[in-house]
């Protein structure tokens, strides 16, 4: 066995290992469905495990015409490795693949080129200056690089360390990811480089001239889908650090497509659980179960929002809860989670419910204790006026009457009571609205309504966005109040923004519900406890109530409603 036979053993013993350690990677790779942008890596390692079994098939081969030809195809495998490297940095950290964006129109241009040049070596000569056949100490073949190799050479070395600069940035933006990884990717930048640059300068001690980039391969290769995949780090959807920024005040998650955490910021640390040490790769099921339980995850296109209590530094805190999807080229790469702390509007919602529940009690206490004596005293004055009638002296008719007056006053101090315990049902804002019939409810006010010797006129119908009941008790209190100031034509109409409701009957002092409250006297009958019904009825759906006197009547214009004109529901 001569001197050559080890040195050929050696080189081709080398090159069959790393290909088989790159498809054991890449298989590696391919068998963890749940890693992000598994397959663009896998077609990177199987472009880069071809290039390894052509390279050694070169070395192997004896017709020098054959060396040629397969020099050529690695030097294309080449081309194809760095392309489906670049397709994968790019795509795994969610850049832009459009072909309009300046760089990728130059990195297309240089594959055009670049495939050009070594196609056409045998006509042009672009990609090799010369090629030597040598024997000694093996059989290989020694070339001088082109301007087409040179370039080629450039453009890969300015690709594979982009690249890796793309994949870096996502470890430096984050505080939760460890330094050593971008060290990783540093050493990775370094062995890949490393052997092109010593083919490119000739400086190849044992076979000058051989293009020893292929030694390159294994070590990137291997580097990259550990730091990438099997690290536990960047195996979750990335993430651009602008989504989550430590410095606001709400508490923020990165998840990625399968709910694991990917970032979070520093408001975030005080829901984490004290004995989890790497919160990052850790499902939010198994770091939040409560939130998780709350929490649905959306679909392309869609938010969802819900609601979370927990003890946060021993006093219950109450979020709001947004979900947001991050979308990656129609498909859902990864989710935000944004808590925001109402826990302030939350006991103010609370104390005003006990607040009002309070008032609603109150009124009903106040109804009760003062409707029972009322009910006494009518029934007595009923009793002594109908004494009296009997009575033949014109004092006891006078008596009689005086008797009536009692009655009357007794029945609109029940009407009040009435009012009042309205007033205080209705002064809660409405929470659940649907698309009322506004025709139908202003007629059911007006049937079930004391409405003899008066006419309605619904102008304009359709729909109204409102509270069902609250709207319906508001219309009866306006038909009531137009019998009370006896008018005889009633006009309804629904309009863009609300609607307005006119009588022709006795104007309402004032335009103002406050004015008209203190109007009472004995000519005009009462209105304004029922006037504040209305304006409170109508201001706890959101909207706002004008009232416009006129020499021929009263308007009601309701404003701040959302309706449908013309469309009934």
């Amino acid at each position: 066995m001569d001197g050559s036979v080890p040195l050929r053993l050696w080189y081709v013993g080398i090159q069959v290992v790393s290909a088989a350690v790159l498809a054991v990677t890449g298989y590696l790779v391919y068998t963890r469905p749940d890693t992000h942008h598994r397959r663009e890596f896998v077609a990177y390692a199987v472009v880069q495990t071809g290039w390894l079994l052509v390279a050694t098939a070169k070395f192997l081969s004896g017709a020098p015409e054959l060396k040629y030809a397969l020099s050529l195809l690695t030097d294309l495998l080449a081309v194809g490795a760095i392309a489906t490297l670049g397709y994968f940095a790019t795509a795994y950290t969610n850049r832009s693949m459009s072909p309009r964006r300046p760089r990728n129109a130059l990195f297309l241009c240089w594959l055009v080129v670049a495939v050009g040049g070594i196609l056409t070596q045998p006509v042009f000569g672009l990609q090799y200056a010369s090629v030597v056949y040598r024997q000694e100490p093996t059989a290989y073949l020694a070339v001088t690089p082109g301007p087409a190799y040179l370039l080629n050479g450039a453009v890969a070395a300015v690709v594979v360390l982009v690249s890796l600069v793309y994949l870096a940035r996502l470890f430096v933006s984050s505080a939760h990811r460890p330094t050593s990884s971008v060290l990783l990717l540093v050493a990775a930048a370094v062995a890949s480089l490393l052997p092109h640059a010593v083919s490119t300068l000739n400086a190849v001690p044992l076979l000058p001239g051989y293009d020893s980039t292929v030694f390159g391969i294994v070590p990137l290769t291997v580097l990259l889908a550990y730091t990438v995949f099997f690290r536990g780090e960047l195996d979750l959807a990335p993430m651009a650090r602008a989504d989550i920024v430590d410095e606001i005040d709400d508490v923020l998650f990165g998840l990625d497509d399968a709910g694991r955490v990917v970032d979070y910021n520093a408001a975030a640390e005080p829901l984490l659980p004290v004995d989890v040490d790497t919160p990052v790769g850790t499902a939010l099921s198994a770091l939040l179960p409560g939130l998780d339980a709350e929490l649905s995850l959306p679909d392309a296109g869609s938010d969802v929002t819900a609601t979370y209590s927990t003890v946060v530094d021993g006093r219950r805190t109450h979020y709001a809860v947004s979900v947001s999807p991050i979308v990656e080229r129609g498909t859902v790469a990864g989710y935000t989670v944004v808590l925001r702390d109402v826990t302030a509007v939350e006991r103010s919602s609370r104390e005003l419910a006990r607040q009002n529940d309070q008032l609603e009690r109150f009124a009903s206490t106040v109804a009760h204790d003062l409707r029972n004596p009322l009910q006494v005293a009518d029934g007595a004055a009923t009793l002594v006026s109908g004494q009296l009638r009997t009575a033949d002296t014109a004092n006891a008719a006078a008596a009689a009457d005086h008797m009536d007056r009692v009655t009357d006053a007794l029945g609109r101090i029940d009407d009040r009571l009435d009012e009042l315990q309205t007033l205080a049902t209705h002064a809660t804002s409405v929470t659940e609205t649907e698309a009322v019939d506004f025709e139908g409810v202003v007629r059911t006010a007006w049937r079930d309504g004391n409405t003899a010797g008066m006419t309605l006129d619904v102008a304009e119908a359709g729909t109204i966005e409102a509270g069902r009941g609250r709207l319906a008790s508001v219309f009866e209190q306006l038909v009531r109040h137009s019998r009370d100031r006896d008018a005889a034509r009633v006009e309804v109409a629904l309009t863009d923004s609300g609607f307005t409701y006119r009588d022709d009957g006795r104007r309402v002092p004032g335009a103002d519900p406050d004015e008209a409250r203190h109007s009472d006297t004995a000519s005009a009958p009462p209105t304004g406890l029922g006037l504040e019904i209305v304006r409170t009825q109508v201001e706890s759906q959101g909207w706002a109530v004008d009232i416009e006197g006129t020499d021929s009547g009263t308007a009601f214009v309701v404003t701040g409603a959302e309706t449908t004109v013309g469309v009934t529901g």
